[in-house]
Protein backbone atom coordinates (compact mmCIF):
# COMPACT_ATOMS: atom_id res chain seq x y z
CA UNK A 1 0.00 0.00 0.00
CA UNK A 2 1.25 3.49 -0.88
CA UNK A 3 1.70 6.37 1.57
CA UNK A 4 -0.88 9.10 0.93
CA UNK A 5 -0.02 12.21 2.97
CA UNK A 6 -2.69 13.86 5.13
CA UNK A 7 -0.68 16.71 6.63
CA UNK A 8 -0.56 15.02 10.04
CA UNK A 9 2.91 15.22 11.63
CA UNK A 10 4.06 13.93 15.01
CA UNK A 11 7.15 15.23 16.80
CA UNK A 12 9.42 13.30 19.13
CA UNK A 13 12.59 14.96 20.48
CA UNK A 14 14.87 15.23 23.49
CA UNK A 15 14.76 19.05 23.31
CA UNK A 16 12.55 19.67 26.34
CA UNK A 17 10.25 22.68 26.52
CA UNK A 18 12.36 25.14 28.50
CA UNK A 19 13.92 26.54 25.31
CA UNK A 20 12.11 27.35 22.05
CA UNK A 21 13.63 24.55 19.94
CA UNK A 22 10.38 22.61 19.53
CA UNK A 23 8.41 25.74 18.73
CA UNK A 24 10.97 26.76 16.13
CA UNK A 25 10.65 23.38 14.41
CA UNK A 26 6.88 23.77 14.35
CA UNK A 27 7.31 27.22 12.82
CA UNK A 28 9.47 25.79 10.03
CA UNK A 29 6.92 23.05 9.34
CA UNK A 30 4.01 25.50 9.29
CA UNK A 31 5.95 27.90 7.10
CA UNK A 32 6.00 25.28 4.36
CA UNK A 33 2.71 23.57 5.20
CA UNK A 34 0.31 26.01 6.92
CA UNK A 35 -2.41 23.36 7.11
CA UNK A 36 -0.20 20.90 9.00
CA UNK A 37 -1.64 19.26 12.09
CA UNK A 38 1.19 18.69 14.55
CA UNK A 39 1.00 16.26 17.48
CA UNK A 40 3.66 16.30 20.20
CA UNK A 41 4.51 12.75 21.24
CA UNK A 42 7.31 13.60 23.67
CA UNK A 43 10.02 16.19 24.16
CA UNK A 44 11.27 14.97 27.54
CA UNK A 45 13.24 11.94 26.40
CA UNK A 46 16.68 11.31 27.92
CA UNK A 47 19.20 13.47 26.09
CA UNK A 48 20.97 11.65 23.28
CA UNK A 49 19.21 8.31 23.88
CA UNK A 50 18.10 7.51 20.35
CA UNK A 51 17.40 3.93 21.43
CA UNK A 52 14.87 5.03 24.06
CA UNK A 53 13.36 7.51 21.62
CA UNK A 54 12.88 4.58 19.27
CA UNK A 55 11.33 2.53 22.07
CA UNK A 56 8.69 5.16 22.79
CA UNK A 57 8.01 5.93 19.15
CA UNK A 58 7.58 2.20 18.64
CA UNK A 59 4.81 2.17 21.25
CA UNK A 60 3.02 5.10 19.63
CA UNK A 61 3.16 5.18 15.85
CA UNK A 62 0.64 2.43 15.16
CA UNK A 63 -2.07 4.41 16.95
CA UNK A 64 -2.04 7.01 14.19
CA UNK A 65 -3.95 6.84 10.91
CA UNK A 66 -2.51 6.09 7.52
CA UNK A 67 -0.92 9.15 5.97
CA UNK A 68 0.82 10.28 9.17
CA UNK A 69 4.44 11.39 9.11
CA UNK A 70 6.41 10.80 12.32
CA UNK A 71 9.44 13.06 12.81
CA UNK A 72 11.85 12.06 15.58
CA UNK A 73 14.97 14.11 16.30
CA UNK A 74 17.30 12.74 18.95
CA UNK A 75 20.53 13.55 17.26
CA UNK A 76 23.83 13.47 19.19
CA UNK A 77 25.60 13.18 15.83
CA UNK A 78 24.18 16.46 14.47
CA UNK A 79 26.67 18.17 12.18
CA UNK A 80 28.65 15.00 11.51
CA UNK A 81 28.49 12.67 8.54
CA UNK A 82 25.63 10.64 10.06
CA UNK A 83 22.88 9.98 7.58
CA UNK A 84 19.15 10.67 7.54
CA UNK A 85 16.70 7.80 7.31
CA UNK A 86 13.15 7.56 6.02
CA UNK A 87 11.05 4.46 6.66
CA UNK A 88 7.69 3.61 5.15
CA UNK A 89 5.55 1.11 7.04
CA UNK A 90 1.82 0.58 7.33
CA UNK A 91 1.12 3.51 4.98
CA UNK A 92 2.94 5.86 7.37
CA UNK A 93 6.34 7.55 7.14
CA UNK A 94 8.96 7.83 9.87
CA UNK A 95 11.85 10.29 9.53
CA UNK A 96 14.88 10.50 11.82
CA UNK A 97 18.67 10.65 12.00
CA UNK A 98 20.31 7.39 10.95
CA UNK A 99 21.46 6.45 14.45
CA UNK A 100 19.33 3.44 15.37
CA UNK A 101 16.20 5.34 16.39
CA UNK A 102 13.98 4.04 13.62
CA UNK A 103 15.25 0.43 13.68
CA UNK A 104 14.27 0.37 17.37
CA UNK A 105 10.87 1.94 16.67
CA UNK A 106 10.14 -0.57 13.90
CA UNK A 107 11.73 -3.68 15.39
CA UNK A 108 9.61 -6.68 14.51
CA UNK A 109 7.53 -4.75 11.95
CA UNK A 110 6.95 -6.34 8.59
CA UNK A 111 7.12 -4.66 5.22
CA UNK A 112 9.39 -1.74 6.12
CA UNK A 113 10.85 0.14 3.14
CA UNK A 114 14.03 2.03 4.09
CA UNK A 115 15.59 4.98 2.30
CA UNK A 116 18.60 7.17 3.02
CA UNK A 117 18.69 10.86 2.17
CA UNK A 118 20.30 11.78 -1.13
CA UNK A 119 23.09 14.18 0.00
CA UNK A 120 22.30 16.54 -2.88
CA UNK A 121 18.58 16.78 -2.14
CA UNK A 122 18.68 19.64 0.44
CA UNK A 123 20.40 21.91 -2.11
CA UNK A 124 17.98 20.92 -4.86
CA UNK A 125 15.09 21.71 -2.54
CA UNK A 126 16.58 25.10 -1.69
CA UNK A 127 16.80 24.45 2.04
CA UNK A 128 19.73 26.83 2.41
CA UNK A 129 22.70 26.58 4.75
CA UNK A 130 22.49 23.92 7.43
CA UNK A 131 23.75 24.86 10.87
CA UNK A 132 26.05 22.40 12.60
CA UNK A 133 23.93 22.18 15.74
CA UNK A 134 20.22 22.42 14.81
CA UNK A 135 19.28 20.12 11.95
CA UNK A 136 15.84 19.76 13.55
CA UNK A 137 15.15 23.28 12.28
CA UNK A 138 17.24 23.41 9.13
CA UNK A 139 16.83 19.92 7.69
CA UNK A 140 14.30 17.68 9.39
CA UNK A 141 11.42 20.15 9.76
CA UNK A 142 11.49 21.23 6.08
CA UNK A 143 11.80 17.62 4.90
CA UNK A 144 8.89 16.60 7.12
CA UNK A 145 6.74 19.42 5.80
CA UNK A 146 7.47 18.56 2.17
CA UNK A 147 6.75 14.87 2.72
CA UNK A 148 3.56 15.60 4.70
CA UNK A 149 2.40 17.96 1.97
CA UNK A 150 3.02 15.45 -0.80
CA UNK A 151 5.50 17.82 -2.45
CA UNK A 152 8.32 15.32 -1.88
CA UNK A 153 7.66 11.70 -2.74
CA UNK A 154 9.36 9.00 -0.64
CA UNK A 155 10.89 7.61 -3.84
CA UNK A 156 12.60 10.96 -4.43
CA UNK A 157 14.02 11.17 -0.91
CA UNK A 158 16.98 8.98 -1.77
CA UNK A 159 18.02 5.43 -2.56
CA UNK A 160 16.89 2.34 -0.74
CA UNK A 161 19.33 1.42 2.00
CA UNK A 162 19.39 -0.36 5.34
CA UNK A 163 19.39 1.84 8.43
CA UNK A 164 22.21 1.55 10.94
CA UNK A 165 21.40 -0.11 14.26
CA UNK A 166 24.38 0.61 16.51
CA UNK A 167 22.85 0.25 19.97
CA UNK A 168 19.81 -2.02 20.02
CA UNK A 169 17.98 -2.21 23.31
CA UNK A 170 18.48 -5.47 25.23
CA UNK A 171 16.10 -8.29 24.42
CA UNK A 172 14.55 -10.70 26.96
CA UNK A 173 15.48 -14.37 27.09
CA UNK A 174 12.92 -17.18 27.46
CA UNK A 175 13.76 -20.68 28.67
CA UNK A 176 11.36 -23.54 29.44
CA UNK A 177 10.45 -22.30 32.91
CA UNK A 178 11.34 -18.62 33.08
CA UNK A 179 11.82 -15.32 31.26
CA UNK A 180 14.67 -12.98 32.05
CA UNK A 181 14.68 -9.36 30.98
CA UNK A 182 15.47 -5.95 32.37
CA UNK A 183 13.97 -2.59 33.17
CA UNK A 184 14.22 -0.27 30.18
CA UNK A 185 12.70 2.96 31.45
CA UNK A 186 10.92 4.57 34.37
CA UNK A 187 7.97 6.77 33.46
CA UNK A 188 7.00 10.02 35.21
CA UNK A 189 4.96 8.06 37.77
CA UNK A 190 8.00 6.01 38.75
CA UNK A 191 6.62 2.87 37.10
CA UNK A 192 9.39 0.55 35.91
CA UNK A 193 8.76 -0.70 32.38
CA UNK A 194 10.58 -3.86 31.34
CA UNK A 195 11.43 -5.30 27.93
CA UNK A 196 9.37 -8.45 28.62
CA UNK A 197 6.43 -8.80 26.26
CA UNK A 198 3.37 -10.53 27.68
CA UNK A 199 3.51 -13.05 24.84
CA UNK A 200 6.64 -14.52 26.40
CA UNK A 201 4.65 -15.53 29.48
CA UNK A 202 2.58 -18.16 27.69
CA UNK A 203 2.97 -21.48 29.44
CA UNK A 204 3.81 -19.95 32.82
CA UNK A 205 0.72 -20.94 34.81
CA UNK A 206 1.31 -18.76 37.87
CA UNK A 207 3.96 -16.22 36.92
CA UNK A 208 5.96 -14.71 39.74
CA UNK A 209 8.04 -11.60 39.10
CA UNK A 210 11.37 -11.06 40.82
CA UNK A 211 13.08 -7.67 40.87
CA UNK A 212 16.05 -7.70 43.19
CA UNK A 213 14.79 -8.69 46.64
CA UNK A 214 11.15 -8.11 45.68
CA UNK A 215 8.94 -11.05 44.65
CA UNK A 216 5.53 -10.31 43.23
CA UNK A 217 2.70 -12.14 41.51
CA UNK A 218 1.58 -10.70 38.23
CA UNK A 219 -1.71 -8.91 38.93
CA UNK A 220 -4.42 -7.68 36.56
CA UNK A 221 -4.44 -4.05 37.80
CA UNK A 222 -2.52 -1.59 39.96
CA UNK A 223 -5.46 -1.70 42.34
CA UNK A 224 -4.78 -5.35 43.17
CA UNK A 225 -2.08 -4.13 45.57
CA UNK A 226 -2.62 -2.31 48.83
CA UNK A 227 -1.61 1.36 48.93
CA UNK A 228 2.17 1.67 49.13
CA UNK A 229 2.76 -1.94 48.04
CA UNK A 230 4.54 -3.05 44.84
CA UNK A 231 2.71 -4.84 42.07
CA UNK A 232 3.60 -6.26 38.65
CA UNK A 233 1.15 -5.78 35.78
CA UNK A 234 1.04 -6.08 32.01
CA UNK A 235 0.76 -2.47 30.90
CA UNK A 236 -1.10 -0.84 28.03
CA UNK A 237 1.77 -1.64 25.65
CA UNK A 238 1.77 -5.34 26.48
CA UNK A 239 4.97 -5.12 28.56
CA UNK A 240 5.54 -6.26 32.12
CA UNK A 241 5.71 -3.24 34.40
CA UNK A 242 6.44 -2.92 38.10
CA UNK A 243 4.66 -0.21 40.04
CA UNK A 244 3.92 0.84 43.59
CA UNK A 245 0.28 1.62 44.21
CA UNK A 246 -0.10 5.32 45.01
CA UNK A 247 3.68 5.69 44.91
CA UNK A 248 6.85 5.43 42.83
CA UNK A 249 8.50 2.06 42.25
CA UNK A 250 11.64 3.91 41.15
CA UNK A 251 11.90 5.58 44.54
CA UNK A 252 10.60 2.76 46.72
CA UNK A 253 12.24 -0.37 45.35
CA UNK A 254 15.86 0.67 44.89
CA UNK A 255 15.80 -0.42 41.23
CA UNK A 256 15.76 1.39 37.94
CA UNK A 257 16.70 1.05 34.28
CA UNK A 258 19.11 -1.84 33.77
CA UNK A 259 17.83 -3.87 36.73
CA UNK A 260 17.21 -7.56 36.00
CA UNK A 261 13.66 -8.90 36.01
CA UNK A 262 13.02 -12.66 36.22
CA UNK A 263 9.58 -14.21 35.74
CA UNK A 264 8.97 -17.87 36.55
CA UNK A 265 6.21 -20.17 37.70
CA UNK A 266 5.51 -19.41 41.34
CA UNK A 267 2.87 -20.72 43.70
CA UNK A 268 3.06 -17.87 46.17
CA UNK A 269 4.74 -14.55 46.79
CA UNK A 270 5.86 -11.99 49.30
CA UNK A 271 5.55 -8.27 48.83
CA UNK A 272 8.70 -6.43 49.84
Amino acid sequence: MVFAPTGLVTLTTDFGLAEPFVGIMKGRILGRLPSARIVDLSHGLPAGRSDLAGFWLGQAWRDFPAGTLHLAVVDPGVGTARGVTLAECGRQLLLAPDNGLLPEALRGSAGVAWRTLDPGLPDRLGLGRLSRTFHGRDLFAPLAALLAAGELEPADFGPRASAVDPRPLPRPCRTDDQVQGEILVADRFGNLISNIDAGLLRGLDSPGVALGAHDLLLAPTYGAADPGQPVAVVNAFGLVEIAVRDGSALDALGAGPGATVVIRNCGGHTEG
